[in-house]
C-alpha cells in the first residue's frame, strides 16, 4: 500500500467495495478494508495537494463505512472530506461538513453537530461568500450549544449572528439577536463590559429600520436591565443620535457620529449601519 499509487489504492477500493463475501470473509469486511483504501488513497492526494481528489476519496470512504453500518466512523470521514473540500471546492466542503452533521443528529450528539453547524456557517461567510446561510446556520448552531449548556459558545454563535444580519440589512432580525446576546452577556462578570455595545448595536438597528419610538422604548428596557448604560459613552451616544433623528438634522448627526469617532474609531459594518441610518433620517418626510 506504501508504494502504490492513490489512482492504484482508489482502483483496489472500487473492487473491494464492489466484491461479495465468500465463504471465508464478510461483506461487512470487504467493506472496512474498502474503506480504509479509500482513506489511504485520499491521504495521498492530500499530500500532493489533489485536494478535490483528496475529499473525493474521503467521501466514498464515509459512503463505504455507511454502507458496512459503521456510521459513527463515517461522521469522521466526512469530516475529514470537508478538510480537503475547503482548500479546493467550498461547496463541497458545505456538503460533506452537512453529511457529517446529519449522523450527528441522528445519534443525538448535538454538541458535536453544534460544532460542525458553526463550521458551516464559518465556511458560508468566509470561503463560500453566502452571508444569509452562514446567519442560519450560526443560529442552528446557537440554539444545539444552548440546549447542551455552552452559553459562552451559543452566545458567540449568535453575536455572529447579529453582526452577519446587521451586514444584510436585516436589521429586526440583527436586534433581536443582539439583544440576545446582551441578555446573556448580563448574566456574567466576565462578559458584562460588552453589553453597552451590544445595547447600541441594536439600538441603532431600530434606527436604520427606521422606528424611533420603538427605539426609545428599547432604551428605557436597557436601562432596566443595566442601570449603568446610559451614562456610558455608548449609551449617551445612543440617546443624542436618537434626539437628531427625531428631529431630522442631518447636520447634528454628523457632529455626533464625529465626536463619538474621535474617542472610538467606527469602521466597518458599524460604519456600513451608521450611514444606513443617517440615510434613513434624510428619507423621513418632513411633518412640520
Amino acid at each position: 500500500m506504501a508504494s502504490s499509487s492513490p489512482e492504484e489504492l482508489l482502483k483496489s477500493a472500487e473492487k473491494r467495495a464492489n466484491s461479495t463475501g465468500g465463504w471465508f470473509s464478510s461483506s461487512s469486511g470487504k467493506l472496512e478494508e474498502a474503506a480504509e483504501l479509500f482513506k489511504a488513497a485520499g491521504n495521498k492526494f492530500r499530500l500532493a495537494s489533489r485536494f478535490d481528489e483528496a475529499g473525493q476519496a474521503f467521501m466514498r470512504a464515509a459512503e463505504t463505512e455507511i454502507k458496512a453500518g459503521e456510521t459513527d466512523y463515517a461522521a469522521n470521514t466526512f469530516f475529514e472530506a470537508h478538510k480537503c473540500f475547503k482548500m479546493a471546492r467550498p461547496e463541497l466542503a458545505v456538503v460533506a461538513l452537512t453529511r457529517c452533521k446529519t449522523i450527528l443528529v441522528e445519534r443525538g450528539r448535538f454538541r458535536q453537530a453544534a460544532d460542525r453547524e458553526k463550521n458551516i456557517a464559518e465556511l458560508y461567510k468566509n470561503e463560500a461568500n453566502d452571508p444569509r446561510k452562514a446567519l442560519e446556520s450560526y443560529e442552528q448552531a446557537g440554539e444545539w450549544y444552548l440546549q447542551e449548556g455552552a452559553q459562552a459558545t451559543a452566545s458567540g454563535c449568535f453575536r455572529e449572528a447579529a453582526t452577519v444580519a446587521t451586514e444584510v440589512g436585516d436589521y429586526k432580525r440583527a436586534l433581536e439577536r443582539w439583544e440576545q446576546v446582551a441578555q446573556m452577556s448580563l448574566e456574567s462578570n466576565l462578559t458584562r463590559y460588552s453589553v453597552k455595545d451590544y445595547y447600541l448595536n441594536a439600538g441603532l438597528c431600530y434606527m436604520a429600520i427606521p422606528d424611533y419610538v420603538a427605539c426609545g422604548n428599547a432604551m428605557g428596557f436597557y436601562a432596566n436591565q443595566d442601570p449603568s448604560f446610559p451614562t456610558t459613552m455608548e449609551g449617551r451616544f445612543l440617546h443624542s443620535l436618537l434626539e437628531v433623528c427625531e428631529a431630522g438634522d442631518v447636520a447634528a448627526f454628523d457632529e455626533r457620529v464625529q465626536d463619538f469617532d474621535r474617542t472610538k474609531r467606527i469602521i466597518g459594518w458599524q460604519a456600513t449601519l451608521l450611514r444606513n441610518v443617517r440615510k434613513a433620517v434624510q428619507e423621513e418626510p418632513d411633518l412640520s
